[in-house]
């Protein structure tokens, strides 16, 4: 049967966009993905993260710290023992860069490129007032999951479970009590002034996306100072 030359080149740059397109697609959004299915992979499995107790304990695995199974459990040492945060629960490890101008495109691009972000002008760990730690861009949507993908999992997070820093080589336990979704435009709790200690983490919600914020509010765990 004759086909046309012009309609199989037009059927030919139609396959090839829709090719492109849906690989684009699956690019972008393949860290989405693949937490997901690592984080439903580790529960099906029993697997556990705890932190280290120490900053600097990557020679030590932490069932020998702890006395507990090592096939069960993970250790998560700070990437950066000056500043790192370990989220147990989801897996989460990654370093925080400091004073980041969260109104500042650029420098927040390149911040999260390397980690986590700690707004500029916010406390530091063991300090009174609010610690606000992001992990979000919303420059473009294709630049959204690439840049989060460190906090996709913080929807898990419920009352009681731990959140841990370390800073300038001390450790600092953190408690979570609470979670909100909010609109892109509060910065309530990024302007609180309080004279307690808080962790304050922010993500966009739903995860890939920048329609909302999703805000998880922790305060420092029993017996450390305040």
């Amino acid at each position: 049967m004759y086909v046309d030359k012009k309609i199989l080149a037009i059927r030919t740059i139609g396959n090839v966009l829709v090719l492109g397109s849906l690989l684009a697609i699956g690019y972008t959004f393949w860290p989405v993905g693949k937490a997901f299915v690592g984080h439903s992979f580790d529960n099906l499995t029993g697997k556990k993260f705890e932190a280290a107790s120490v900053a600097a304990s990557g020679t030590q695995t932490f069932g020998s710290l702890l006395g507990k199974p090592e096939s069960n459990v993970d250790v998560l040492v700070p990437k950066d023992p000056n500043f790192s945060i370990i989220v147990e629960k989801i897996g989460a490890d990654a370093p925080v860069v400091p004073n980041v101008d969260a109104s500042n495109k650029n420098a927040y691009n390149a911040a999260l490129r390397r980690g986590v972000a700690h707004a500029l002008g916010t406390a530091f760990p063991g300090e009174p007032g609010v610690t606000y730690l992001f992990a979000h861009s919303t420059d473009t949507i294709f630049n959204v999951p690439r840049f989060n993908a460190v906090f996709y999992l913080l929807k898990d997070l419920v009352p009681g479970d731990r959140v841990v820093v370390f800073f300038q080589g001390r450790r600092h336990d953190y408690v979570v009590n609470q979670t909100k979704i909010t609109d892109p435009e509060d910065v309530s709790y990024f302007t609180l002034k309080t004279d307690k200690q808080l962790l304050v983490l922010q993500t966009c919600y739903p995860p890939g996306t920048t329609w909302k914020r999703l805000l998880v509010i922790a305060e420092p765990a029993a017996g450390q100072s305040q």
